[in-house]
């Protein structure tokens, strides 16, 4: 209940101090005070104030008790958002800029241009109390895709009709610009465009949030928790899935309560802006609890299986024959989902959070990548014999092992110099014909040009390497 006290009435004056409940709705009110005298009430406005989310407030769903994470995580207006790939992490700067001028008023009009308000004003204002309501919308209205929301997403290289993604260096800009421009969506964003954004409307907000990026991350399109990738029998890679791999992906953790599922699955939940698959008829994805993935839990809410699938999907690689049959090649089920990575409390250093999306591949608490249910939870090992050490492979992986070697470092311009390593894993000679091709690929592993394609044939004797 919202209460009012009276303090002190100095001279002519009241000092009154207003408290507002945890749960309040957040957003604009107006101040107004009524004086009743001799019979007749009259009003006066006193103004208007914004009431916010509170990770100070116990009682607050946002609570977060750390007052060094609250620093890092709500009121730090710079960071550090890392991309690159798993072998060759980088950071760059962003400037989030969550206090800078009509930044606050611009992301409460985020709320209020968006479809949910559009349609129905008294509920949507009724439900933003709620920092999983409010994030579900907010993750739908940064990218423009179901309305006229903050960014428009573009993953070609023609950038000539607004901003390259790769020249943002900051929010305010971003979001200056949507308001300036009568709430036309700003060109371009990428993901980390899209998660730094609404890292800054969240922070901005009061609710603590942080930017993650996850290497080899998988966007599985059919729900099958498998990445399927299609080669022909000369090598050549097939775009027939929708599947993909992305070199790495960002998006955004925030920290609240889950009543809704229990609280057990409070703390950090995932929200990712980026517009990869709709969530109950709209782009968006989240709040997903963390401890809900690692655990395996895809029956709790929201979109779990696709943040699941993101950071645990398995990589299998088919050979396509020209009768139109399939074998499946491998089965690689730890490739996706390494290095998550996001800046640490207090500097501009890397953390590595995966222990916080999974446990360590070959544990054996580690949930199955392919669930057959929608519960998943790790049970109790059993203890098993050690198995002798064997030449034999197992009959899950190959017969041979390649591994490609660069013999210097890469240099934009210049030629790239390669050499492949093969292992014959048998006891056994090994006739093997090596295909090969090289296509220039985007950082969301989709294929843009062919370069090249070889063929080279050779025998492999029995566990040696050329």
């Amino acid at each position: 209940m919202w209460s009012a006290v009276l303090e002190s009435s100095p001279g002519n004056s009241l000092r009154i101090i207003m408290s507002s409940p945890a749960n309040a709705i957040i957003g604009r009110y107006d101040l107004s005070v009524q004086i009743s005298a001799m019979g007749q009430t009259s009003t006066y406005s006193l103004g208007k104030f914004i009431l916010l989310f509170n990770p100070w407030c116990l009682d607050d769903e946002v609570y977060l008790a750390s007052e060094e994470e609250r620093k890092e995580y709500v009121l730090n207006d710079h960071g550090i958002i890392f991309m690159g790939n798993g072998k060759y992490i980088s950071g760059i700067g962003w400037n989030y800029g969550q206090f800078e001028n009509n930044i606050l008023n611009i992301c409460l009009n985020i709320l209020d241009r968006s479809l949910n308000y559009q349609k129905d004003p008294a509920a949507d204002h009724s439900q933003r109390h709620s920092p999983i309501y409010v994030g579900r919308v907010v993750s739908a209205m940064i990218n423009s895709n179901d309305d006229y929301g903050v960014l428009e997403g573009k993953w070609e290289k023609d950038f000539s009709d607004g901003v390259d993604p790769n020249s943002w260096n900051g929010s305010v800009e971003i979001l200056w610009k949507w308001y300036n421009d009568n709430y036309k969506p700003v060109k371009y964003g990428q993901c980390w465009v899209f998660a730094a954004v609404m890292c800054t409307v969240f922070r901005c907000l009061g609710i603590p949030t942080r930017v993650i990026t996850n290497f080899n991350s998988a966007h599985n399109t059919d729900g099958n928790m498998a990445i399927d990738m299609h080669y022909d029998t000369e090598g050549k890679f097939l775009e027939i899935s929708n599947d993909s791999i992305w070199n790495f992906h960002v998006w955004n953790e925030s920290w609240f309560m889950r009543r809704d599922l229990g609280l057990y699955y409070s703390g950090w939940q995932v929200l990712d802006s980026t517009p990869q698959e709709q969530s109950q008829g709209t782009y968006r994805c989240g709040p997903t609890s963390v401890i809900a993935v690692k655990e395996g839990d895809l029956h709790v809410g929201y979109d779990t299986p696709f943040v699941f699938s993101e950071v645990n999907a398995d990589r299998i690689t088919w050979v396509m024959h020209e009768d139109g049959s399939k074998e499946k090649a491998y089965n690689d089920n730890k490739y996706i989902g390494q290095n998550i990575s996001t800046k640490a409390v207090g500097s501009d250093s890397r953390v590595d959070v995966t222990n916080s999306y999974k446990y360590p591949e070959g544990n054996l608490y580690h949930p199955s990548h392919t669930p057959t249910g929608n519960h998943l939870r790790p049970s109790s090992p059993s203890p098993t014999p050690p198995r002798p050490r064997s030449s034999v492979p197992s009959s899950n992986g190959p017969d041979i092992s390649g591994k490609f070697k660069l013999l210097s470092p890469a240099v934009i311009g210049q030629d790239i110099h390669l050499i492949l390593n093969l292992q014959n894993l048998t006891p056994y000679h090994r006739p093997v014909k090596v295909n090969l091709s090289a296509s220039s690929v985007l950082y969301t592993g989709r294929r843009v040009n062919d370069i090249f394609t070889d063929q080279k044939s050779l025998i492999v004797s029995p566990n040696q390497g050329t």
